[in-house]
């Protein structure tokens, strides 16, 4: 891959056949039709996977919005200029072809432009797809797809975590902070399935510097009228310690393509999201917002 194909963007729209599966439909059309291509001028294109593209083949790297499966697609019109090139070169007219694997891009947003030309190439391109992939599956879940969410619950293996701060609204200092909890991988493998009350943890802090000085206006705080299990009064100090030792306790380590054992849930999360920046507590569980 050169440098320059590493900055040039381009749109999605129209990028959404697999390249693979390109090569893949002209063997099977040759075969089920008995074309020698072996024997024809150019039959070297289709000696292998790597003889094929040899032709230089612009790609971009995508996941299907069904599967949430990674491909490197090109476009029907390279496959034109594919065929345009062995019809002026050899004097031959490449058959159409309809068999080949077509992508529903997932995302929006403009890709990378690759030129592959080798199977080297392919393969540097090939092994950036997990990352892929865990891009589009943690952007699925943040945007609260149901079917996503609900196979990760069902699959029992995932810890769950909601949380919810209460700071001031003038100056955005953490008044208060409660989550509930639950294991799902120990409790499945503990044979109680599906979780019960008592298998949630649940937590309620209030900060003891501003409980009852700090009061906002416009969404008024209730500090002492918590109704799922007892509030401790904790100094503004501790209060990332606590909640980095709830968080740590459920989370796996960070990775780049294996997703986090924790799924983080909340209702327009954001601002939660950024008090727990400025405290400098800093994880990358899975995000759930309904609100979204």
């Amino acid at each position: 891959m050169s440098q320059k194909d590493n900055f040039q963007l381009v749109d999605v729209q129209g990028w959404d056949w697999d390249l693979h599966s390109v090569y893949s439909a002209y063997i099977g059309h040759f075969q089920s039709n008995g074309v020698p291509w072996y024997d024809r001028s150019w039959g070297h294109l289709f000696r292998s996977f790597d003889d094929f593209l040899t032709f230089g083949w612009p790609t971009v790297t995508i996941t299907d919005a069904r599967t949430g499966k990674g491909h490197i697609v090109t476009r029907a019109g390279s496959v034109g200029a594919f065929s345009k090139m062995v019809k002026t070169r050899f004097g031959e007219t490449l058959p159409k072809i309809s068999n080949f694997m077509q992508i529903i891009p997932y995302e929006h947003t403009q890709r990378h432009l690759r030129q592959i030309a080798d199977m080297a190439t392919y393969k540097k391109v090939h092994a950036t797809l997990p990352a892929a992939e865990f891009s589009a599956y943690k952007s699925r879940i943040k945007h609260g797809d149901l079917h996503l969410v609900d196979k990760l619950w069902h699959s029992r293996e995932k810890s769950w975590l909601s949380i919810r701060f209460v700071w001031s609204e003038k100056s955005l200092l953490p008044l208060e902070w409660g989550y509930a909890a639950v294991r799902c991988a120990h409790i499945n493998a503990a044979g109680s399935w599906p979780p019960k009350e008592e298998n949630f943890r649940k937590g309620h802090f209030v900060v003891a510097e501003y409980a009852d000085k700090v009061r906002n206006k416009l969404k008024p705080t209730h500090p002492w009228e918590y109704a799922f299990g007892d509030t401790h009064v904790v100094g503004k100090s501790k209060l990332p310690d606590i909640i980095n030792s709830v968080i740590s306790s459920l989370a796996t380590p960070d990775s780049e393509s294996i997703a986090n054992s924790l799924v983080l849930v909340g209702h327009n999360i954001s601002g939660d999201l950024e008090r727990l920046a400025e405290l400098k507590i800093s994880r990358s569980p899975s995000l759930v917002d309904p609100s979204r």
